[in-house]
């Protein structure tokens, strides 16, 4: 059922419009042609609509006429004589108008999700089609639907002086502009922001998945809205493992054992507590798809309101991903992962492999080009971090002079300069920490220009 007087609300927008010609400022920024229920109003909005685009103006006379060109005065289309009808509405205030025009504005909301879940029934009914994949395009066509309503698209001065200021004041206040992963020094060049699609990429054993849980359990701690971790590769007993071990302080064996001293229980207890305010989802799936993770996403987003932050370990073993066309298809993947970050307001960090080709270099630094398929997860990145361990290496060389550092290698971030933060790795108890132990050559910076070059 269409709202009752829209169709009354039509006849007045466009009668007020014609009757000499005004106005349309008021209604432009609001309504478009589709909008219009009746197809006769649609061919006189649009004239209108052209006229003013053109800067001439739109009285009666102006727009019949143009509709007489375009053929669509006629009894099937728009009859003469139905112009008086419109003439006869009563007279509008620019604030009667606007509200006429929002009325017009509901009743098309109204008809295009009918519509919607109409298709959405239709492909339901199609033996052929995939659930999840028309619920979550119904979800989503229907979230666009509404989104669309209250986006605004043209800021003046004011409106850009306005945030400014705002965006001032919350600074001053202690609000920080962007999300607080757990690591300052990090948080403060790479600056993340909702939307952003943050690549974390590294050889294996380099602690990729550590790094990313540890944001994750950081964001579902102090970030609004619900932290959610899909995993295709480690289940849910090892996650939370890690998860405890690093919140608690104490190795994961011990751990698992039992084994905690009497400190290390009371700090296990504490944890255990504070689960309530640590809103975190673990999503453990094979065969990952986007459809999976929409799926997901739309159901604890009806749960909890909002998305804080999305975490997938890791882009290669997700399904369909591999054999040919791989590249192309790993591009459409960061692609659909770039668009439900901005849709569903959240960043998305996605774990990466690198190239072998990085074990065969002296310096084993990662670069961009290292990236698996890097041309695509590049270009769609905001921010790209490699991890980096020499004590890795050392170990695999057999030597004792571990230092226990770890190099986060900012390699892209449009949202600031690029440069490398050190963190101390604690594998043991499944964390990257802020505390660096000391180091004599902490203030020793790699040559990464060899590096560079190796990666052309």
């Amino acid at each position: 059922m269409i709202i009752t007087n829209g169709i009354q609300a039509e006849k007045s927008v466009i009668g007020n419009l014609i009757r000499l010609g005004g106005d349309f400022d008021v209604t432009s920024d609001l309504l478009t042609v589709d909008d219009f229920q009746a197809v006769r109003h649609q061919y006189i909005y649009q004239a209108v609509t052209d006229l003013a685009a053109e800067n001439k103006p739109y009285d009666l006379v102006m727009v019949s006429d143009l509709m007489t060109e375009r053929n669509q005065i006629a009894d099937d289309k728009c009859p003469a004589g139905y112009f008086s009808s419109l003439l006869d509405m009563p007279t509008a205030s620019h604030r009667s108008l606007r509200s006429h025009a929002e009325l017009i504005k509901a009743s098309s909301l109204r008809r295009r999700s009918i519509n919607v879940l109409k298709q959405g029934l239709q492909s339901l009914e199609d033996a052929e089609s995939k659930t999840d994949e028309v619920n979550n395009k119904i979800l989503s066509a229907l979230g666009n639907l509404e989104e669309s309503v209250d986006e605004k698209e043209v800021f003046d001065i004011d409106d850009m002086i306005a945030g400014l200021v705002e965006r001032m004041q919350s600074a001053n206040d202690g609000v920080k502009p962007y999300i607080d992963t757990g690591f300052p020094e990090l948080d403060n060049l790479v600056r993340l922001k909702a939307g952003n699609l943050l690549i974390v990429a590294a050889r294996p054993s380099q602690g990729k998945s550590l790094l990313a849980m540890n944001m994750q359990t950081h964001l579902a701690k102090y970030q609004d809205g619900v932290s959610v971790f899909f995993s295709v590769e480690m289940d849910e007993a090892d996650l939370t493992n890690r998860m405890f071990a690093a919140e608690v302080g104490v190795p994961i064996d011990r751990l698992i054992a039992g084994q905690m001293s009497e400190d290390e229980q009371a700090r296990f207890q504490k944890a255990i507590t504070a689960r309530e305010k640590m809103k975190i989802k673990i999503v453990r799936k094979t065969g990952l798809t986007i459809s999976h993770i929409r799926t997901h996403m739309n159901k604890l987003k009806r749960e909890f309101g909002s998305i804080g932050s999305v975490c997938i370990d890791y882009l290669q073993l997700m399904d369909g991903l591999n054999g040919e066309d791989s590249v192309k298809r790993i591009g459409a993947t960061t692609q659909a992962l770039k668009a439900i970050g901005a849709e569903f307001d959240c960043p998305i960090i996605l774990l990466s492999q690198l190239n072998r080709s990085v074990e065969s270099r002296p310096n084993k630094r990662p670069v961009l080009s290292d990236l698996r398929d890097s041309g695509t997860i590049e270009q769609d990145a905001d921010q790209v971090l490699f991890i980096y361990r020499d004590d890795y290496y050392k170990q695999k060389d057999g030597s004792a002079e571990l230092d226990g550092m770890a190099e986060i290698i900012v390699a892209k971030n449009r949202n600031g300069g690029t440069d490398t933060v050190r963190l101390a790795f604690e594998g043991h108890m499944g964390r990257f920490s802020n505390h660096m132990p000391y180091h004599n050559g902490f203030d020793d910076i790699p040559n990464y220009e060899s590096n560079e070059n190796q990666g052309r």
